[in-house]
């Protein structure tokens, strides 16, 4: 019994040593995006083709402590939101009003589909800099 006790015992020394590794850097950093961004639409009439609006804010998180205040959205005005298809396709560039919004209008045929049908899909990409930092936020649009 003594022997097993003795084997337990060094058995988790060993463990609890090789288990307490200091953590290396991520190899891609972690960075909050600097805007909140919120897109309204995603199904269309192939007639119609593709209207998304979207919505920027900043997010004052001062108050969050403070349960009467909380986080603030602030709307983003000027902020320059370029639309990308695959990634690497621009295919528009807008600039926020004054509460923070856009509007993103195209017919299918420029986003690639000249004969739209059902469930056909496209991923769009919204794009910007806002404090110097960058952020993209993906959306897929479909043919309804």
């Amino acid at each position: 019994m003594k022997k097993l006790i003795n084997k337990l015992t060094i058995l988790g020394v060993v463990i609890a040593v090789f288990s307490c590794v200091e953590a290396e850097d991520l190899a891609t950093p972690n960075v909050a995006a600097p805007v909140l961004v919120v897109l309204e639409g995603n199904e269309f009439d192939a007639a119609t083709g593709v209207a998304v609006a979207g919505s920027f804010y900043e997010l004052d998180k001062s108050g969050i402590l403070d349960r009467n205040i909380g986080i603030d959205s602030i709307p983003v005005s000027g902020l320059e939101v370029t639309v990308f298809m695959d990634q690497t396709n621009e295919i528009g560039t807008l600039t926020t009003d004054s509460q923070g919004k856009i509007l993103f209008e195209n017919p299918w045929s420029s986003l690639g589909l000249s004969e739209p049908s059902s469930g056909s899909q496209i991923r769009l990409e919204f794009a910007g800099t806002h404090n110097d930092i960058a952020f993209r936020k993906f959306h897929n649009v479909r043919v309804r």
